[in-house]
Order: C-alpha cells, then sequence, then structure tokens
C-alpha cells in the first residue's frame, strides 16, 4: 500500500517488507538522485553513523530516478533540545572526521563558501527585479534593506572565506535542518538520522554546524584534528548560519513575483525572518571573527 507523505514525490510503502517495516520511496531527478546514490551505496557504509537502510534506486525513465530507503519514523529533530543538539553534535563530529578518509566523497560537488555565494547572488538579482512590484506597497522598503544587506555581504565575501578555514575539508551535508533529521528511540540511547542528501558537497563543513552543540562537536572532531580550536567551531557556526539564510531568501524570493498582496504576505514573513536571522549571524561572526 503507498500512502504519500508531506512531499509530493515521497510515499511510504507500508509493511513492504518481508519484517513488516516501511520503506520510503522517493522520486528524485537524475542530478539529484545521483549525489545521494553516491553518499547511500559508497560514503554511508563506510561512515561510524546512523542512517536510514538503502534499498537501491529504479530508474523511471532518462530523467528520473526512484530511490528506496527505510522509514525511520515520525520524530523530527527538535534544535531546542539540549540532549538532542548534543546528540547532532556527536553524530555530525563523527560524520566529518571519518568521511575525510573516504574516497567517493570527494567526488562531491563543491560544498564550500562559493556555492553560496551562487545563493547570495541569485537571491539578491531575484529580490531586485522584484522591488518595482505594485503589489508590494510597504513591503519594498524592508526588501530594499534585505538586497543592500545582501550587497554588502557579496562585496565582504573575500573576507567571509577567510573566517571559512580551520576545519579540513569534508563531507558536507548541506541542509540539516528539522525537516532532514530524525530521532529514532529505540532500547538504549536515541538515534540520530539524517536524510535528503540530495545537497551534499565537499567542503568547509560550516553549513552543518548552524543548529547543532557546538562544544559536543569539537570534544568529538579534535581526536582526530588536533589543531581544531573550539574558537574556530564557533567562528564556523556563524559562517553556516549565514549560508543557511542565503539558501532560504533564495528560494524563497521567486514567490516575489505574485501581483496580490494576499500571495506575497507568507514570503514576506519568511523573508523578514530570514533578514532578521542573517543580520544576528553577520553580528555573531564579527564578534568571533
Amino acid at each position: 500500500m503507498l500512502r504519500q507523505g508531506k512531499k509530493s514525490t515521497t510515499y511510504r510503502l507500508v509493511e513492504s517488507t518481508p519484517g513488516g517495516a516501511s520503506i520510503i520511496a522517493q522520486r528524485a531527478c537524475m542530478a539529484k538522485a545521483l549525489i545521494e546514490r553516491t553518499v547511500y551505496e559508497e560514503i554511508l557504509p563506510h561512515l561510524p553513523v546512523t542512517s536510514p537502510r538503502y534499498y537501491g534506486c529504479r530508474a523511471e525513465d532518462p530523467h528520473f530516478v526512484w530511490l528506496f530507503l527505510e522509514d525511520i519514523g515520525d520524530e523530527r529533530y527538535t534544535p531546542t533540545d539540549r540532549a538532542q543538539q548534543a546528540l547532532a553534535g556527536r553524530w555530525v563530529g563523527l560524520m566529518h572526521t571519518a568521511a575525510e578518509r573516504v574516497p567517493a566523497a570527494r567526488g562531491l560537488p563543491d560544498g564550500g563558501p562559493s556555492r553560496y555565494l551562487d545563493h547570495l547572488r541569485a537571491g539578491l538579482q531575484t529580490i531586485r527585479a522584484n522591488l518595482v512590484n505594485p503589489a508590494l506597497t510597504d513591503d519594498a522598503a524592508m526588501l530594499g534593506r534585505l538586497a543592500s544587506d545582501l550587497d554588502r555581504l557579496e562585496g565582504a565575501w573575500a573576507a567571509l572565506e577567510r573566517a571559512s578555514t580551520g576545519l579540513p575539508a569534508t563531507l558536507v551535508h548541506g541542509d540539516l535542518r528539522r525537516k532532514n533529521l530524525y530521532i529514532r528511540n529505540g532500547a538504549g540511547l536515541p538515534s540520530l538520522y539524517a536524510i535528503d542528501w540530495e545537497t551534499a558537497g565537499w567542503g568547509v563543513p560550516a553549513a552543518d554546524l548552524a543548529r547543532i552543540d557546538l562544544p559536543t562537536y569539537w570534544s568529538v572532531v579534535r581526536s582526530v584534528w588536533p589543531d581544531v580550536r573550539l574558537e574556530d567551531v564557533r567562528r564556523l557556526g556563524a559562517v553556516g548560519r549565514i549560508f543557511l539564510e542565503l539558501i532560504g531568501i533564495r528560494w524563497v524570493s521567486p514567490q516575489l513575483a505574485y501581483e496580490s498582496p494576499l500571495y506575497l504576505s507568507r514570503p514576506m514573513s519568511w523573508l523578514r525572518i530570514m533578514h532578521g536571522r542573517l543580520s544576528d549571524a553577520v553580528r555573531e561572526l564579527g564578534a568571533v571573527a
């Protein structure tokens, strides 16, 4: 039996294995599926972290692929829970240090600062193109301030790249938000599972540090990377928060083309929140860089 999930291209196959377990069937375009297959087939099996069981894939046509993965449940990661933050800090630390030695990870797309500069430029271009939208009314001023801040950040990108140091290049998930992190409580301690590896890359893993417990992460990685300092990790955490907000702004900004104030209310609300978080991260980076 198929039960559609929140994404229109993700389905849960109920009681589909001999043991009665559920399987997630996920439809992805070929380019994204290639990255996910590489992670599930050639990288995660070599890492000392929990991950969904991978059952394989099947091409639908030359453009789309179905991936079949273990259903790990419905309990999402809570980024405000201190115990779960520490759990994530340990999981990410183990993932980063072990993946550095996995050859297949080095063949992934660039996951460093240049990726996020592309997001910044795309988002800024879209915002500027929509500043003249008459349906924005009073919101145009806020968008103008956001565009100015993004323009200044682009001008200071060389400094941001210099701040993106202190950790070796390794596997980067790139999107460790709540929607992609799950907690499973078994007979022992809780376990963390990450899904949706389509944004995985190779680079300094700042983006993965944005929403985890950084002292726990540091306690894990320093046994392998003894030159890494806690202040390096904290600085990269601030850089990572900047990177994640740039992704969000880039993906929300096309909705500014709506011609009705009613339809603009949601993207404007999101952009206000993202602008505030981006500003906070930039200020924090200035304090720790």
